[in-house]
């Protein structure tokens, strides 16, 4: 497995959401800055985005897709100066009909919305840029990313039973063909982390980490793994990966950790085995260091955040096409 799949399959998708959302201007919705990240896709029409740190409103013209990383808040309005509300009474208005008339220029918006598993700092989202923008010309020219693109607006158009299974599985493949095209979209240099995978040293090093987590890893052995000197290996792997070679070690252990508190009932000592430490308590301690909390902590409080994510919050309802609620979008 190459180490951008690596990193993917750690990623936890947590409640999903997707829709259509027609809306005829002037109109506006804002985002807040919640847990979670959201695909925008405009199918007719175009839009304006705004972020809190750019100069001026981005243009979303039709057929464009973008990315709007977790905890990032944004606007999406036409025109780019109409006042916005919050998603949940805009969308309210969009499924009730009234915030749409025939006969006037609509734009017409595909939106998912999803959690990414919070756990520690992940070496790939958490160092993602905050928005990524693909243009239409850029995703016809990405087989893979139109299919999914189709079969998400079928999605959300569709009142089809097995909604809340599809959906996260969809918006799982988006993710992987989206960040995939956009990866193959930057120059060399442009990419920010991604840059790491494409310089053979590095990648090597990140490939070896994660196939033996549990091994002693040192900066030398790594540096001699990648053909480097030592010098050389901590300078590069730090810039393009954005951490030293051991503290992403420590990290990404963490993440592996992360998942098996999640995913099963195995005891922290042997958990701790797994992801190269020698006892609970030195395990514990770095979880504790990196996470923020201690590992039975993070199991028990996650305990209760999947219960409550099997209920969308009214606020990531969607409306469909033709003024239907979305399926088990909304409680």
């Amino acid at each position: 497995m190459d180490a951008l799949s690596e990193i993917l399959s750690s990623v936890r998708l947590g409640s999903a959401v997707i829709g259509y959302a027609r809306l005829a201007p002037p109109w506006g919705i804002a985002v807040d800055p919640a847990r979670g990240a959201a695909i925008h896709l405009v199918q007719n029409g175009d839009c304006w985005l705004r972020l809190p740190d750019a100069e001026a409103p981005i243009n979303v013209s039709e057929g464009d897709i973008i990315l709007v990383a977790s905890g990032v808040a944004h606007a999406l309005s036409n025109p780019a100066d109409a006042p916005v509300a919050p998603i949940a009474s805009m969308l309210s208005k969009a499924a009730a009909g009234t915030s749409y008339s025939h006969g006037i220029e609509a734009t017409t918006l595909l939106c998912a919305k999803f959690s990414l598993d919070e756990g520690g700092p992940h070496p790939m989202i958490s160092l993602l840029p905050p928005l990524i923008h693909l243009t239409r010309v850029q995703i016809e020219a990405n087989p893979s990313l139109c299919l999914v693109v189709e079969l998400l607006r079928l999605e959300a158009a569709s009142d089809m039973t097995g909604h809340d299974i599809v959906a996260p599985r969809l918006l799982d493949s988006a993710l992987v063909f989206l960040l995939r095209a956009w990866l193959d979209s930057q120059p060399i240099g442009g990419g920010g982390w991604f840059d790491a995978l494409r310089d053979k040293g590095i990648a090597r090093a990140l490939r070896l980490i994660h196939e033996a987590p549990t091994e002693p890893w040192t900066v030398n052995e790594l540096a001699k793994r990648a053909s480097q000197s030592r010098a050389t290996f901590a300078r590069r792997f730090t810039r393009l990966v954005g951490v030293p070679p051991l503290t992403y070690v420590a990290r990404w252990r963490m993440n592996l950790a992360a998942r098996v508190l999640r995913e099963t009932n195995d005891t922290v000592e042997g958990i701790a085995h797994s992801v190269g430490y020698e006892s609970a308590p030195s395990f514990s301690q770095a979880f504790n260091r990196i996470v923020g909390q201690s590992p039975g902590a993070y199991r028990n409080r996650l305990g209760l955040s999947e219960r409550d994510a099997t209920r969308p919050s009214p606020s990531a309802c969607l409306a469909a096409s033709d003024g239907r609620p979305v399926r088990s979008a909304c409680p």
